[in-house]
């Protein structure tokens, strides 16, 4: 007997569900196209997005709706069922969001999207620092940064880690990857041109001995080659420290 490929799970979204038979507050999962999608209602709001965690692909349908986040059911990520944003670690990619169109009682699914972009306001702007030097590239180093961009910040901003290649996933790397179940290319929490396009300074030094002799941030010129020369340097805004202490 030939095999057979299963399809996409859930009613076709695109086709439309009736809204009555969406239970408030419970996850539906459903399908665009080819495309796994989580149906929620809140009130008289639907919200639809990506039905699989960011991080490791845990089915958000059997997750835990709190007002208008959803938290994945494996390591607890949380997004946004408004704009798909990722709230709460580990997850660092956004869901894709779908426009939701009513007609009656009919809910159907439109067009995924576009990601939702901030920019800040001139007082903002105006109280901001001047440039940001985030010590420590672990994973919370990669979401403050990826953070301030995506609220708006966009003076210069420096990562500074211990080594190359920049934030890894450590779980992957104490676990998997040393059992050899997990390939090299997983280890990155993004890829090698990420930050450069995010347009963040990746330096590599020791954590602490940067936060001691301080850096400045001159111009676009570059940290790693000025750093050392700098006497009276301070950090325009220490927004992270490496181990307990966070300022």
């Amino acid at each position: 007997m030939g095999s057979q490929t299963e399809g996409p799970a859930g009613p076709d979204l695109g086709a439309g569900v009736s809204f009555a038979s969406l239970p408030e507050g419970i996850p539906v999962l459903g399908h665009v196209g080819a495309d796994a999608v989580l149906l929620v209602r809140r009130g008289e709001t639907v919200f639809a997005t990506g039905a699989s965690c960011t991080h490791y692909g845990g089915p958000l349908v059997e997750g835990l709706v709190v007002g208008e986040t959803v938290r994945c059911p494996l390591h607890h990520a949380c997004f946004s069922l408004r704009t798909g944003e990722a709230l709460g670690a580990p997850a660092l990619s956004a869901l894709a969001c779908y426009e939701v169109l009513r007609d009656g009682d009919t809910v159907r699914l439109g067009r995924v999207l576009p990601a939702a972009t901030r920019s800040l306001s001139e007082a903002a702007r105006a109280a901001a620092p001047s440039s940001i030097v985030v010590v420590g590239a672990g994973a919370a180093g990669a979401a403050a940064v990826e953070t301030l961009r995506r609220e708006g910040y966009s003076g210069p901003v420096t990562l500074v880690g211990g080594e190359l290649p920049g934030p890894v996933d450590r779980p992957n790397l104490s676990k998997d990857y040393l059992a050899g179940t997990a390939p090299e290319e997983w280890i990155p929490l993004r890829p090698p041109d990420f930050y450069r396009e995010l347009d963040v300074e990746l330096v590599v030094d020791d954590a602490a001995r940067a936060v001691l002799r301080g850096l400045q941030h001159h111009g676009r010129a570059g940290v790693a080659e000025q750093h050392h020369q700098v006497t009276e340097a301070r950090v325009p805004l220490e927004l992270l420290r490496r181990g307990r202490d966070v300022r």
